[in-house]
């Protein structure tokens, strides 16, 4: 319906204002007319009329704002014949009819060609497989619908076979040649032939630098020297182009102009770095822009050690990561500014982030069953840049709260400190405990590239009561423990969270005071490592190790048994429940003991995207504590599971069956857990 409204329009006539009333009609939203022209699209039989208007999308804007016309109906039919031709059809007939308001467009589709099979001679099945989805790939990308064939043009084929060849040298066959060598077409699917002459395969020749001063010769040459002679595949190239550019970086030398070539001779690849540098730089000042609530100097005083020297472009980048990764910030800029004596300063301009947050999480495991907690967190607490953080956690096992306050640069320095105050109450097999402490761990990360280090000074209170197990095998129940213990590792893993090459290595001692009705002494160490080896293109093979032995100064009767040592569970032999195997009470619940020693053998295979499946074989033995370590009657268990890959580590479903099953001891187990296995 139309509406009618008045508004005042005041005019200057014969030197006064004179006030007229102008009447405007206006139209509401459900009577608005449209002008634009209605498309519409007859005679499709391969696609739907709402597939192909998505396909031609934002291109039909301008046509439909406007009337219909005889130009504008032509554009229609041109975009819409376009269209068709990249779907596969020979000789699409698009002719425009103009009908009062509505552009119609009949379609004649003509035929529509497929790409079929694609084969590719001379290579192993599953190399055939990915080679031939490899050139089905410009067209897979026009694919309406899953399941569907891609349509075939023309123009994909040099294009398809030019992935081909990218893939080839992507693997060191520089001179790669790949041909139609056949073609045919039945049944509106055209199958191919297609013949790869791989060439010979290059390696890496010693590389030139064009250009690049004199006194950096001697390094880049250096720097490059342990891939010469390696199969000069992208990845290498690439390792090879980033390490070269991170020598410029780190000695202060701006690069201008930075390239790489390529310079092919039978079978080896030259590469040829085309180099042109500015002025040589010294970093003078860091300044910082933007804070609010972080103290700045908790900032610039991580590059004091930097100012007056050659310019660092790689270990800056390093720090500010560090800072970034506080969680203080949102982001940071670098704005660079260089006088004619070459002194750079260097601005941060910065964004702070939310500091401040809770958060809620729960999950489910086999031990722990059920676990819901609460947390707060403060990652730049009185704005030194400290991670504050407090919470409770409840599991179907206990209560546990408590409060970390960590400094990742005490008193400036690159030494970590992190302080802990907890409570925390357990349901273990046989036995309850309750225990409250306070925990500070020191570490430092620039040992060495794959080297961390820490050491931990502790003290708590504990007390632990029976629920099933005779007091007597308790060991001293009511106690203070008061420890130091120092870690080292050593990780070559390609990914921490889902390592898929690679490996770590782990040492850790302990020694400790237990203050009870009988004050004894204990010092432990631990020792694990893991590999993780590829096997083809789907598997990989995993295998781990570890022992641990402690040695107290009293016998079972007096030493604690929360302090023992346990095994058993998702982690090491998988046909025992959580810490179940080993030394058992009277009434058959874990005693722990005082070594033990797992070795963890898995073969992991894709299944599809991130789903894997996974066998094992695990063996291990845990000892009572006057006894030592024992190889002569392992525990074994084989099994399978599966695995779901996720930004947080893998889920993992496996059952462990036991080999060697004795007295009450189960024949195996299910466990559900997040993270690798070792």
């Amino acid at each position: 319906m139309r509406k009618a409204f008045t508004r005042e329009v005041r005019t200057w006539k014969s030197g006064g204002l004179r006030s007229v009333l102008v009447p405007v009609l206006c139209l509401t939203s459900s009577s608005l007319v449209s002008l634009g022209a209605d498309l519409r699209i007859e005679g499709l039989h391969s696609m739907s009329e709402g597939e192909a208007l998505d396909l031609l999308g934002d291109r039909l804007e301008l046509i439909r704002t406007k009337p219909p016309s005889t130009s504008r109906a032509a554009d229609a039919a041109f975009l819409l014949e376009n269209l068709m031709k990249r779907q596969g059809f020979q000789r699409p007939d698009v002719r425009p009819v103009i009908s009062g308001n509505a552009i119609r467009l009949v379609v004649n589709e003509g035929p529509r060609i497929k790409i079929g099979s694609v084969a590719v001679p001379g290579f192993e099945k599953e190399d055939q497989e990915r080679l031939s989805r490899l050139f089905k790939l410009p067209g897979q990308e026009r694919v309406l619908r899953p399941g569907q064939e891609p349509p075939f043009r023309e123009a994909d084929v040099p294009e398809g076979l030019s992935l081909l060849e990218a893939d080839f040298r992507s693997r060191g066959y520089w001179r790669a040649k790949a041909v139609v060598e056949k073609r045919g077409e039945t049944n509106g699917e055209i199958a191919f032939m297609i013949r790869i002459t791989p060439g010979p395969l290059h390696h890496l020749g010693a590389p030139r630098f064009d250009g690049a001063p004199q006194e950096l010769m001697a390094r880049l040459q250096a720097t490059a020297a342990p891939h010469v002679g390696k199969v000069a595949n992208t990845d290498l190239l690439t390792t090879l182009r980033s390490e070269i550019e991170s020598v410029f970086r780190s000695t202060g030398y701006p690069l201008e102009t930075y390239k790489m070539n390529r310079i092919l001779g039978d079978a080896t690849l030259t590469p040829r770095f085309i180099i042109k540098f500015g002025e040589r730089q010294r970093l003078s000042e860091v300044l910082v822009a933007g804070t609010e609530k972080t103290k700045t100097e908790r900032i610039t005083k991580r590059f004091d050690d930097l100012r007056g020297e050659w310019f660092d472009a790689e270990e800056f980048d390093k720090r500010l990561k560090k800072l970034l990764a506080t969680g203080a910030f949102a982001s940071m800029r670098i704005e660079n500014a260089t006088d004619e004596n070459g002194m750079l300063d260097a601005t941060l301009q910065v964004v702070e982030g939310r500091a401040r947050g809770a958060s809620v999480y729960g999950g489910f495991g086999s031990y722990e069953g059920g676990v819901l907690g609460l947390k707060y967190h403060d990652r730049n607490f009185g704005g030194n840049l400290w991670n504050f953080s407090t919470g409770v956690e409840v599991s179907s096992r206990g209560v546990l709260g408590d409060i970390r306050l960590s400094d990742p640069w005490l008193f400036d320095t690159d030494t970590y400190l992190g302080l802990r105050l907890f409570s925390v109450t357990r349901a273990l097999e046989g036995y309850d405990k309750f225990e409250t402490g306070v925990s500070a761990e020191f570490s430092r990360d620039d040992f060495g590239q794959y080297l961390d280090a820490s050491i931990m000074l502790g003290s708590s209170i504990v007390n632990t009561s029976s629920n099933n197990i005779p007091v007597t095998q308790l060991g001293e129940t009511v106690y203070g423990h008061h420890y130091i213990r120092a870690d080292v590792t050593y990780d070559r893993r390609d990914d921490p969270v889902t390592p898929g090459k690679g490996y770590h290595l782990n040492a850790a001692a302990q020694g400790g005071l237990i203050a009870g009705d009988v004050s004894s002494s204990y010092f432990r160490v631990d020792l694990s490592g893991a590999s993780y080896i590829p096997v083809g293109k789907k598997g990989q093979v995993n295998l781990g190790a570890r022992a641990s032995m402690l040695s107290p100064s009293t016998g079972i009767s007096e030493f604690p048994i929360d302090l023992r040592l346990f095994t058993g569970g998702a982690d090491t032999v998988r046909s025992f429940r959580y810490n179940e195997l080993g030394p058992r009470s009277v009434t058959n619940d874990p005693l722990g003991g005082a070594t033990y020693w797992v070795a963890n053998a898995e073969y992991v295979h894709v299944l599809f995207g991130p789903v894997k499946g996974v066998g094992f074989i695990d063996a291990g033995s845990m000892s009572a504590l006057e006894d030592g370590f024992s190889f002569d009657s392992p525990e074994l268990a084989v099994g399978m599971g599966l695995r779901i890959d996720l930004p947080v580590g893998p889920i993992r479903i496996e059952y462990g069956h036991n080999l060697t099953q004795d007295g009450n001891e189960s024949s195996g187990t299910w466990h559900f857990a997040i993270g690798t296995a070792f």
